[in-house]
């Protein structure tokens, strides 16, 4: 029974590092990185581009590996705890 558990924490622990590593790339890179981009590029053809938009975007694309990176290592620190 024991090592049922142990396999039951195990697979939980990767599934984490599965969806930490989805969420990872949804988030930070097509949430903060390629949608702002494709939002910044609509606005400048459409004559409608402010500086705040540019700002927003910039911000958003400087911090979109950060935050990838933060949801990643959720997820594996989960894992490491089901591991222990």
């Amino acid at each position: 029974m024991e090592h049922m558990e142990k396999r039951i924490r195990k697979a939980a622990g990767h599934l984490s590092v599965l969806l930490g590593s989805i969420l990872a790339v949804y988030v930070g890179i097509w949430r903060m990185l390629i949608r702002p981009l494709a939002g910044l590029y609509l606005t400048y053809r459409a004559g409608e581009l402010t500086i705040f938009y540019v700002v927003v975007t910039i911000v958003k694309c400087w911090l979109s590996l950060t935050v990838g990176g933060f949801i990643w290592s959720v997820g594996y620190m989960i894992k490491c705890m089901l591991d222990a």
